[in-house]
């Protein structure tokens, strides 16, 4: 038996929720206290692979969709350097990930001689690197940039301007997973070449005649290799036909 059947089995047999209500029983004292503790920590751990071991009921009702979005007479062998690397992500994703949309999408167009071309194999290790969040990012910047102004300080004794501050924004963080992270989000999508953030106009900012600071007009948008990303992620307009 190999270590994913060991898994299963152990899953199955909820092992790790019958530790957890077994500790809460009144008998059981400081090592009911401990097991308590090891339960909700493996709970943690063992999620993805709970999510794994329903795959393919998920798997199926991609395959019934594929179907119906790809007629068969446009129907071609998917890349196995697509498809392998695509299906084992999904295992540990459920349907309502932004991350399954993707990857759901780049094997359907894969699998289509209509799209085919849209997709790099490189495609398929971008999403592998995504969070959720950036995934749902690079969806709405598909539909317009994110506006940001903010305005900064100036230090004259350091010569540089600081204490930024944000005046206005588009920027959908309400809607994110871990808003706290979008600087990161935004230094990982640039690193990919997906996304830029240039600042399109400077106002300086002026008080009795001298510069106190500066206000900043500032644009994140797709690459053009972003474009071509999304391109192949998201359903084209006539996914029907």
């Amino acid at each position: 038996m190999d270590n994913g059947e060991i898994v299963s089995k152990v899953i199955d047999s909820k092992v790790v929720e019958n530790t957890y209500n077994d500790a809460l029983s009144p008998g059981l004292k400081e090592l009911g206290k401990v097991g308590v503790d090891l339960a909700k920590t493996a709970r943690l751990l063992l999620a993805p692979l709970q999510i794994a071991a329903t795959f393919q009921d998920r798997l199926e009702r991609f395959l019934r969709e594929m179907n119906e979005r790809v007629p068969e007479s446009r129907r071609i062998e998917v890349a196995p350097e697509i498809s392998g690397p695509a299906i084992e992500s999904m295992r540990f994703l459920d349907e309502s990930n932004a991350l399954w949309g993707l990857f759901k999408e780049v094997l359907f167009k894969s699998a289509d001689q209509k799209y085919v071309e849209l997709v790099h194999p490189s495609f398929v290790q971008i999403i592998k690197q995504l969070t959720r969040d950036e995934a749902l990012l690079l969806l709405k910047l598909d539909v317009d940039s994110f506006y940001q102004v903010y305005t900064q300080d100036l230090d004259r004794q350091e010569n540089k301007f600081v204490n930024r501050k944000t005046e206005s924004s588009t920027i959908p963080v309400d809607e994110l997973f871990s808003p706290e992270s979008m600087g990161i989000y935004y230094s990982h999508l640039e690193s990919l070449s997906l996304v830029r953030w240039p600042v399109t106009k400077q106002d300086p900012i002026i008080v009795q005649g001298v510069q106190v600071g500066i206000r900043c007009f500032s644009e994140i948008h797709l690459t053009d290799f972003g474009k071509l990303f999304v391109s192949a992620c998201i359903p084209p307009v006539n996914a029907d036909i």
